[in-house]
């Protein structure tokens, strides 16, 4: 009788589930001649997907193996990630309890860690990708913006002003206002019916170049205000008419030489559309490997191999929240996937797991293609699938982000010579004890060594406190940033950066009426944001959506304020528009806080119902969107001290404030005399409308 030893047992249970667990290991065992990995003969190599064979055993490997294709690898477990969560998730998607997956693969930090592959899944096979060569259309374009043959202002322009050989004559009204921000976003306003749609496919003659384009501005409805909210289909191969039109050569020969020949993309179809341009929003193809590349060029905010591919910038914009679709029926929210947005051809959504939600933005294409990239776990996720209900975005939430979540606090602790990790949880408020529904004062020693500090912020990534001092040696306000290097906060600096706030994806500071963007070297130096904040006064907060919320100073006279938005419309700043008197009421309003969803609005101001001086107020947004009533915060916050300058940290656990007083001096001026506080975030839901 054969001894049945713990590695002859794991091996019937892998064989018992049909598939195969690769590790470095049992590759240091294989012969020369194995290839672990599926993939289509040099011979089959034209073969198309559909003509594949369903693989009889799945191919799991938790060490990918270095193909010398310019992707790094690492071993799951080792190099991040918890390999038996993982695992235990390839086999269920074996056992076909999640869809038709293809192949799934997760790269990490930089490095790729695991590489399965299901059904018709081949490592050099490229699968199809339907819309998510909408992301790659985007990237390109961004490709052109790096190499100067258009720029970031041009977003803003209109596209016919990029077509030349077009009759504007003949267009319908509004068809030449178009942008190419609004073709990037899908909020052209074209709407061509379906009966006209019939007699194109009948006459594609006529969508040859630039007729495509004179085609559809000629045969819409008319452009409207009200018909440029977002239309799925309505942006890609306008965006691709530009690419040809401000290149050298044709856009095909771009894409290959100026973007997928960088990348190291060799293996790959990209078919030609009706207008003889490459397609734009699908029929192209991708093998998961280059996928994973794709990811790693977002993610790495446009540079590949430490060249800059893509301007940052328009990575950035690519890759934010530019149009909602929360409330799109075909888009809506679930448990643990919410805030669904559109960026340049880029999804977003919260991805929620326990009671953290990480920020993923994602290249999408119907059946299941999937690329999402969560930059907080420096995470790149690629899925593909055929036949399948989109439920990727909630399987990564609840089954990938854990495996990579509950296991990075091991990871920081065993690479501590890494500059590339958050701080530990227990790091990231200077070892501050983490207050209750009780607010308490917040005052770490490393930054107020004499005693005090006026107030801070973080930046998103948590690596960075920008703060001000006025106290002991420090007469004048002065301030200061304190960065987390090393796995430990340093030494402070002096900085000329004041009261800081951050974008979202942490690439701009701003503060008042100027701003910063992030660059290899540290921050720019200050830029306007423009006119429409010059009357800004008293505190400045930006939502996910690109809103801004600011106080305005009113010419009334000293004491009155208001507070007002300003929305990002077709790429341009709207006016400052007045909010109602349910925020618009007391006196001294300013410091407006806005929700990063807009769901609620926090600042502070004199009103009847004040405890003492000024006082903290919240509103939230009701479905219809109009603000609720202004509710005073209550005496847990407000005191008969003065409360000002609300915020919420960026990983949503707590909520700051400042409590101070005005203070007389003997030449009779007055001084601001506060410290920092600090409390649960549950407080602010305990005020929410039942």
């Amino acid at each position: 009788m054969t001894k049945l030893t713990l590695k002859n047992l794991f091996t019937v249970m892998l064989l018992s589930c049909s598939c195969s667990l690769v590790t470095a290991q049992n590759k240091e065992n294989a012969k020369e001649t194995d290839h672990f990995a599926p993939q289509v003969t040099a011979a089959d190599a034209a073969i198309l997907y559909r003509d594949v064979p369903e693989l009889t055993e799945a191919f799991i490997d938790a060490a990918p193996e270095d193909r010398k294709d310019g992707i790094l690898v690492g071993e799951l477990g080792i190099d991040g990630g918890n390999k038996d969560m993982i695992v235990k998730l390839a086999k269920e998607i074996n056992d076909a309890k999640h869809g038709n997956f293809d192949s799934l693969l997760i790269s990490h930090k930089g490095k790729l860690l695991f590489e399965s592959y299901y059904k018709r899944g081949r490592i050099n096979l490229p699968h199809y990708q339907a819309s998510a060569a909408k992301s790659y259309t985007s990237l390109a374009l961004g490709r052109a913006i790096q190499l100067g043959y258009l720029t970031m202002a041009d977003l803003d322009k209109p596209l016919v002003s990029f077509l030349k050989d077009l009759d504007p004559t003949t267009f319908v009204e509004g068809a030449e206002k178009i942008t190419l921000h609004q073709a990037l976003t899908m909020t052209t306003g074209i709407r061509i019916s379906n009966e006209k749609r019939e007699k194109l496919k009948k006459n594609p003659s006529q969508l040859k170049g630039q007729g495509e384009v004179q085609t559809y501005l000629e045969q819409s409805a008319p452009i409207t205000a009200e018909s440029k909210s977002f239309k799925y289909g309505t942006g890609p191969r306008l965006v691709m008419q530009v690419i040809e039109a401000a290149v050298p050569g044709t856009a095909k020969e771009f894409i290959k030489n100026e973007l997928l020949d960088k990348m190291g993309i060799s293996n790959y179809r990209w078919r030609t559309a009706a207008s003889g341009l490459p397609e734009a929003g699908w029929r192209v193809s991708m093998t998961s490997r280059a996928m994973v590349k794709w990811g790693t060029l977002a993610i790495n905010k446009g540079k590949w191999k430490g060249e800059q591919l893509v301007p940052a910038a328009f990575i950035a914009r690519a890759t934010s929240k530019i149009v909602r679709h929360s409330d799109d029926e075909n888009f809506l929210d679930i448990d643990n996937v919410t805030n669904t947005g559109y960026g340049y051809f880029w999804w977003q959504a919260d991805l929620s797991t326990g009671d953290k939600s990480y920020l993923s933005k994602a290249a999408r294409g119907g059946g299941g293609q999937f690329i999402i990239v969560i930059e907080e776990l420096d995470l790149v996720v690629v899925v593909t699938a055929n036949r399948r209900d989109d439920e990727t975005s909630s399987l990564t939430a609840t089954r990938i982000l854990p495996a990579f979540v509950q296991n990075s606090i091991a990871t920081m602790s065993r690479k501590s010579n890494s500059q590339d990790k958050l701080p530990l949880l227990e790091e990231r408020y200077f070892g501050e004890k983490p207050p209750g529904l009780i607010p308490k004062l917040f005052d770490p020693k490393i930054v107020s060594p004499e005693g005090r500090f006026e107030g801070g912020g973080f930046s998103p990534d948590m690596k960075e406190f920008y703060f001000t001092r006025k106290n002991g040696k420090y007469k004048k306000r002065t301030s200061f940033v304190i960065r987390y290097e090393n796995n430990r906060w340093g030494h402070e600096s002096e900085t000329d950066i004041k009261w800081v706030r951050f974008s979202e994806d942490g690439n701009m500071i701003y503060g008042g009426k100027e701003y910063r963007e992030r660059t290899d070297t540290g921050w720019s130096e200050p830029k306007s944001q423009g006119t429409f904040l010059k009357d800004q006064a008293h505190g400045i907060s930006l939502s996910s959506k690109g809103t801004y919320y600011f106080g305005f100073k009113e010419k009334e006279g000293r004491g009155y304020g208001s507070i007002r938005y300003s929305r990002l419309i077709d790429g341009k700043r709207e006016n400052p528009v007045k909010m109602s008197k349910a925020i618009n009421t007391g006196k001294f309003i300013a410091h407006p806080f806005i929700a990063p969803d807009e769901s609620y609005l926090m600042w502070d101001a004199e009103r009847e119902d004040r405890y003492g001086g000024s006082d903290l107020y919240i509103s939230f947004r009701a479905k219809d969107g109009s603000w609720g009533a202004a509710i005073n915060m209550g005496d847990k916050i407000n005191t008969s001290s003065n409360e000002s300058s609300p915020s919420v940290t960026h990983d949503g656990k707590y909520f700051g404030f400042s409590r101070g007083d005005w203070e007389v001096k003997e030449d009779g001026s007055t001084n601001w005399v506060g410290k920092s506080y600090w409390v649960d975030v549950q407080i602010l839901e305990n005020l929410r409308p039942k």
